[in-house]
């Protein structure tokens, strides 16, 4: 029997498989993006609806517990969702940098007038 919070789980990992598979345009993320997002969705489906699974797994990389194998996973992936995100904030204030020396040099340019 599926308990209330397995069922908000699935409907959830359903939702995101929906959206993340739905949307085409190029700001929504990369087709690796996409493809860890609907395997994030089927290891939560899998988790939740067989439990047991993640202590086989646990067992399998030499963790404890199942639930402390979870732990460290989400760890690691936190990290590298700041770490992206970190990194494409960089690149982008470059852009930005590189954007506003333009417009300087430009507007420098009509103000007085210099002509190449």
């Amino acid at each position: 029997m599926i308990f209330l919070f397995q069922l908000v789980v699935v409907l959830v990992a359903i939702s995101i498989v929906i959206v993340t598979l739905g949307s085409r345009s190029t700001h929504s993320g990369r087709a690796w993006k996409k493809i860890a997002l609907v395997l994030l969705a089927v290891g939560m489906v899998a988790g939740v609806l067989f439990p047991e699974l993640t202590n086989t797994f646990a067992k399998i990389f030499g963790v404890g517990r199942g639930a402390d194998l979870l732990l460290y996973a989400t760890s690691i992936a936190f990290i590298g969702y700041v770490l992206n995100g970190y990194l494409r904030q960089q690149d982008q204030r470059d852009t930005l940098f590189r954007l506003a020396r333009k417009i300087a040099i430009l507007e420098a340019n009509d103000r007085y007038n210099v002509k190449k």
